[in-house]
């Protein structure tokens, strides 16, 4: 099993089923950063959809440019046989987002694809970073020793179309992951789910100042309940940050922090405290009173999140590695709530006392700034 010559936590291997993938040669917990790398190979930005002859002139004239090292590098990736067999390896390109271009990494773009769902969901993410110029790959849940890294090719959740369609159509293979093997109705179910929630987001601000504000906060709760369920746990940083604005433009500033704190949280972990997003999200949760609409609704008196919400975004945090180990030990699958930030999948969530709430998100906390920014590397 050869190990990552400039990132020893990691290793490329073969995996049964999927070509190549990358795993983990060491525990990685949450939030930390596992790898960052420059492209190895870049093209213009056109290689996505290329609709125009131009841009494919362009493609062609990258393509032939390189040498023959990389033109194997490309050639090493897997193509479905009904496809073109140079167009069909650009899929593997990632967006560098700002630089008009598309890259190939020699390990990030190495990492396989699992779909979120409420059976199992990736286990890291990756980005392209504009101060940097680079891809980064940041564990989001906990990461064994021997797991395979996963991340999602699925487009944003706002453009969410039905994984195994999407992912026939756009990168031409059929998902064997956990999500895309349940029943039709339980797939079904989940898209329904999501599509209802897309509906729901931008209906939120509309309601601010019309409904009361309480109802507006429970239906929050209620979507952040159902990402969770989902697997999207990125998007609970959204959620709350709704709620977080809620509250501001009522004055309310001890619930507003506390629906804040969430979303810097979730920040931390899937993008880091490096980025801008991190950055507003730790001002806004320390000076509520700098949101720009700052009481804009008046004065009254919401809530924070409930101890279920706080449950499922801190309790896990603290208590997963602990758990997941002993999964592990007896025999369990690494996909299991210990290991993950979703639900339970059965049972009444454990009621947290106050006390056990301010230790969960203090060790919460503590854990994400020690683990954020290690292991970064410059291929």
């Amino acid at each position: 099993m050869p190990t990552h010559t400039q990132c020893p936590r990691i290793a490329i291997v073969d995996i049964p089923g999927k070509g190549k993938g990358v795993i983990a040669k060491q525990y990685i917990p949450p939030g930390a950063l596992i790898i960052s790398e420059k492209p190895r190979i870049t093209l213009p930005a056109q290689n996505s959809g290329m609709v125009d002859r131009q841009g494919l002139v362009r493609i062609f004239q990258a393509l032939a440019a390189l040498s023959q090292d990389d033109s194997e590098f490309i050639m090493s990736f897997p193509c479905a046989p009904s496809e073109d067999p140079i167009l069909g390896r650009l899929k593997h390109f990632t967006p560098c987002f700002g630089d008009n271009a598309f890259g190939l990494c020699l390990t990030i773009s190495r990492v396989n694809h699992t779909c979120y769902s409420a059976n199992g969901s990736p286990n890291a993410s990756y980005r392209w970073n504009t101060r940097t110029k680079e891809e980064d790959l940041r564990a989001i849940r906990e990461i064994q020793e021997g797991q395979e890294i996963e991340v999602s090719y699925m487009s944003d959740i706002t453009n969410y179309e039905s994984p195994p369609a999407y992912l026939r159509r756009k990168f031409g293979f059929e998902c064997c992951c956990e999500g895309c093997t349940r029943p039709p109705a339980e797939r079904l179910a989940s898209d329904q789910r999501i599509l209802a929630y897309n509906a729901f987001v931008p209906q939120v601000h509309s309601r601010f100042g019309k409904e009361n504000p309480l109802q507006i906060l429970k239906d929050l709760e209620i979507q952040i309940l159902i990402l969770c369920e989902e697997g999207y746990i990125f998007e609970v940083a959204g959620r709350a940050d709704d709620a977080f604005e809620l509250c501001a433009s009522y004055g309310d500033a001890a619930s507003g922090r506390q629906w804040e704190e969430i979303c810097r949280d979730r920040y931390a972990i899937h993008l880091g405290t490096d980025s801008d997003d991190w950055k507003v999200a730790q001002r806004l949760a320390t000076r509520p009173q700098d949101y720009v609409g700052w009481q804009a609704l008046g004065r009254r008196n919401l809530k924070g999140p409930s101890p279920r919400i706080l449950e499922y975004c801190y309790r896990n945090i603290e208590t997963a590695r602990a758990e997941s180990t002993e999964s592990v030990a007896s025999g369990g699958v690494a996909q299991s709530v210990a290991s993950s930030f979703d639900l339970p999948s059965a049972g009444a969530p454990v009621k947290l006392s106050k006390g056990q709430k301010k230790k969960a998100k203090a060790k919460a906390k503590k854990q994400v700034a020690q683990n954020s920014d290690k292991t970064v590397v410059t291929m």
